[in-house]
């Protein structure tokens, strides 16, 4: 009878190890991760400088580029960017204001290339030269990407009254 028991307690002990068949389909939730896209933005940049114009005069000017949250944002080259505002402010000897306007790359969309247009920003304005009674102001419109060289050139003329008009800008007639 012990040897049955021993038998007995040892087929007990056989039977409760043995594993249990694990099912091969194991399931799990797939774990989608959004990519986080962060719109870019260029560094402000303030830049001074003087010229002489109407009757030698001479003329102060400040011109002040802001990266801008109320334009509509620019894709270049996959990457969201806040296109630029360029204020230029031009006071006479006296420190009178003579001139002071805000533009956007809109005010020279008659003058650009469409693709600079739907995928550049506003980068930069230069002054140029004067000749009679116009001040010649050099702007350009491109990729934010400082690894990237796409840009265009445009020029914004003003007049001894604060008249502007936006023209195409030509190296050639420098």
């Amino acid at each position: 009878m012990r040897s049955f028991l021993l038998i007995a307690c040892a087929l007990m002990a056989i039977v409760s190890c043995k594993q249990k068949k694990q099912d091969e389909n194991i399931i799990v939730d797939k774990v989608v991760t959004k990519k986080i896209v962060v719109t870019q933005r260029m560094e402000d940049s303030d830049q001074n400088g003087t010229f002489k114009w109407i009757k030698g005069s001479d003329y102060r000017y400040n011109i002040l580029r802001t990266a801008s949250d109320s334009l509509a944002h620019v894709v270049n080259h996959d990457i969201p960017y806040n296109d630029n505002c360029i204020t230029l402010s031009i006071k006479r000897t006296d420190g009178s204001i003579f001139f002071t306007k805000t533009f956007t790359k809109e005010n020279f969309s008659p003058v650009l290339p469409k693709q600079f247009m739907d995928s550049g920003v506003l980068l930069s304005m230069n002054f140029n030269k004067t000749i009679d009674n116009e001040a010649y102001f050099v702007v350009s419109v491109g990729s934010p990407d400082e690894n990237n060289e796409e840009f265009c050139y445009a020029q914004l003329v003003i007049d001894n009254f604060g008249n502007t008009r936006a023209e195409t800008y030509n190296e050639a007639m420098e």
